[in-house]
């Protein structure tokens, strides 16, 4: 609603300057300097109103693609997590309660039908991993097999890549907060109705690398 008033209210406005210096121009032309520079001012101000909501979409678009390649990474990571339980669960049968966990969340976190949902049960399982990787210390056949390595060093290319991936989205997410706050971008990002964005709301890699690193040694 608000963005259609202000576009409203712009018309309006754009109207009555070319009216007025029309207005002016018919009833004295020796006002023609003032008249042009009612027109100019005019076209002027449309002209930057258009400028800086098509820049703000731009770095709103910036957003979207660098938090796709974020969930690229994440689909990656899920897609790891099965083959992972399988080969834990060949040498840790009695720890089915955490492998259950881990496998439950990342379903729903694959399933999640929204960015917020998938990146709520994509923190939860983060600890999960964890305990997967705290339980493959205490096995060292597990360690040792062939099978878990490789899922390992995979992980620990995924995990850098969301890494990488977030620090590329918060940057985007901080550049646009930061120009849709400034004077005048904010009245024309109030009006339109562009809000902050949250930097990245989960630890995407940062806790998890470290300790694929110390596993896959």
């Amino acid at each position: 609603m608000r963005k259609f008033l202000f576009i409203f209210f712009m018309i309006i406005f754009e109207v009555a300057l070319i009216g007025a210096a029309a207005y002016l121009y018919l009833t004295n032309p020796t006002n023609l300097p003032f008249t042009i520079a009612l027109a100019a001012l005019a076209v002027i101000l449309f002209i930057v109103v258009v400028f800086k909501y098509n820049k703000t979409i731009r770095y709103q678009n910036k957003i979207k693609e660098s938090f796709s390649l974020v969930d690229i990474h994440l689909k990656l990571r899920f897609d790891l997590i099965p083959n992972l339980v399988s080969v834990v669960k060949k040498y840790a049968e009695h720890e089915k309660d955490v492998l259950a966990t881990t496998t439950k969340l990342r379903n729903l976190a694959v399933n999640a039908t929204d960015d917020k949902t998938k990146l709520d049960y994509a923190n939860k399982l983060v600890p999960q991993m964890k305990n997967i990787f705290a339980i493959a210390e205490g096995y060292p056949e597990l360690k040792a097999d062939k099978l878990f390595k490789s899922l390992m060093e995979q992980l620990v290319e995924v995990e850098d890549r969301i890494v990488s991936a977030r620090r590329i989205y918060d940057s985007n997410v901080a550049e646009f907060n930061t120009y849709i706050e400034v004077f005048p971008n904010s009245i024309i990002s109030k009006s339109f109705g562009f809000k902050r964005e949250e930097l990245f709301r989960i630890d995407a890699g940062e806790n998890i690398a470290p300790l694929i690193n110390l596993e896959a040694k």
